[in-house]
């Protein structure tokens, strides 16, 4: 179906009130030597033929990777073109005006992407949708965006990886101030500090990382490097802190022993030997992390088959409006944790809704702790109807408006409501700021 490039072509559903659109179709540091005690622990795995294929074509940086640039925390303008001042609450707690907030982000966008969709939701329940134009553009598939169309949801995987690690813990009776320590995979050489390290840090870049990617090879060197210890300095924002996680995930499930060292089916140099273990690892542990992430997490919230390889269906990422060559983001497996979830709205609306009030990933005071510590959340800010929280997420071919994009955001607002967005291009010639848009849109709706 060619998508429609008008007003005619928002498909928007506003439950509950009238609709007000008409739908339609740096360099090593010291490291710290590996105790014989410890080597002495390490356990020989050996590799079966079909997983030794498997690291054959592995690569820690494929070229689809080596081509994207994942975004940084620097907000643009916003394309709300007035705010509303916020003002101290009065007596009475100002609530969302869904049909203006919905209007409100329209007419922002319409003009200004090639493509998006909006899902909003209280108590779980759908109180607004904002379709508008192509997923695909027709010449690539001619595929319309719907709640359902999946993308690769970069950086708001941090948010799902960091409800994933909420469940890690709590299911073992650990706070968040858990030291990683006891959970590194035991060939590492571990640097100064990176035993201290918590969970606490990781999930909210105060860490000390230095490296920013989110792949194993790089995450590795981070930890091998060792961190500052002064807190002061820690706070920096990283893939690796969280792409981390699908380690520990591995290693304290019992995926992998944190004692493992993969011998490869044929004799091989030294290097080669330490390079194809770290390949294993890295496929082992990946998957170790997908399978705990479906069953604990994506399941309980009715989510299936989440992957990071591209779907049929799914939305290509486009330079704005008038951009009819879209980019697919490949298959980011090797990023999983800081990125690489391809997600659709109703994925990430499911598993926000479910985390903050079912009670069958954690209870809800858990995950209100979660939230409020802001792990996996970017921003907490002050609004007259309370505190709302954001993660956004960005992964690019380059910084011009000639590049292709794909972005998305995830808000938790007052109200027990929830808000994700997915936009397959830059939001205009002015790079404007999605979760900025979103954000000036809620309060500037407040009544």
């Amino acid at each position: 179906m060619k998508p429609l490039r008008s007003v005619a072509g928002l498909a928007l559903v506003f439950v509950g009130s009238s609709v007000f659109a008409a739908p339609e179709a740096p360099k090593p540091t010291s490291v710290r030597a590996i105790p014989t005690g410890a080597r002495a622990a390490l356990s020989v795995v050996k590799v079966s033929a079909a997983d030794a294929e498997r690291v054959k074509a592995h690569s820690f940086k494929p070229a689809n990777v080596l081509r994207a640039i994942p975004e940084d925390q620097t907000d643009g303008p916003s394309l709300v073109a007035t705010r509303r001042p916020v003002l101290k609450p009065g007596p009475a707690t100002p609530k969302l005006n869904v049909a203006k907030f919905g209007e409100t982000v329209h007419n922002a966008f319409k003009e200004n992407v090639r493509g998006y969709a909006l899902g909003l939701r209280k108590n779980g329940q759908p109180i607004l949708t904002l379709i508008w134009d192509s997923a695909r553009t027709p010449n690539q598939g001619g595929k319309a965006w719907t709640l359902d169309t999946r993308m690769h949801v970069a950086s708001v995987s941090k948010l799902m990886t960091a409800i994933i690690a909420t469940k890690l813990l709590d299911e073992r009776g650990l706070s968040f101030d858990t030291k990683i320590g006891s959970y590194l995979p035991t060939y590492w050489n571990e640097g100064t500090n990176a035993s201290d390290i918590t969970f606490r840090e990781l999930l909210t870049h105060r860490a000390a990382f230095t490296v920013y990617d989110g792949d194993y090879a790089s995450f590795k060197r981070q930890i091998e490097m060792g961190v500052s210890s002064n807190a002061a300095n820690g706070i920096g924002y990283t893939n690796g802190t969280f792409s981390l996680v699908r380690v520990l995930t591995a290693t304290m499930t019992g995926g992998v022993s944190r004692n493992a060292t993969f011998e490869p089916p044929v004799a091989m140099s030294a290097a080669n030997t330490a390079a194809f273990n770290d390949a294993m690892w890295d496929v082992k542990t990946t998957d170790a992390f997908l399978a705990y992430a479906q069953a604990k997490v994506f399941t309980p919230s009715g989510v299936a088959g989440v992957s990071a390889a591209p779907s049929a269906g799914g939305a290509f990422a486009y330079a704005g409006k008038a951009d009819t060559q879209g980019w697919d983001s490949g298959d980011l497996r090797g990023e999983l944790g800081g990125a690489g979830f391809r997600l659709s709205v109703n994925d990430v609306l499911d598993v926000m809704g479910t985390f903050r009030r079912k009670g069958t990933i954690v209870s809800a005071a858990k995950a209100k702790e979660a939230i409020e510590a802001t792990l996996g959340i970017d921003q907490a800010i002050d609004t007259p109807a309370g505190k709302i929280y954001n993660k956004n997420g960005a992964w690019r071919t380059g910084k011009s408006v000639t590049d292709d994009i794909e972005q998305s955001v995830a808000y938790f607002f007052p109200e027990d409501i929830e808000c994700v967005v997915l936009v397959n291009s830059w939001l205009g010639t002015q790079q404007a700021s999605l979760r900025g848009t979103i954000r000036d849109a809620y309060v500037a709706n407040l009544d």
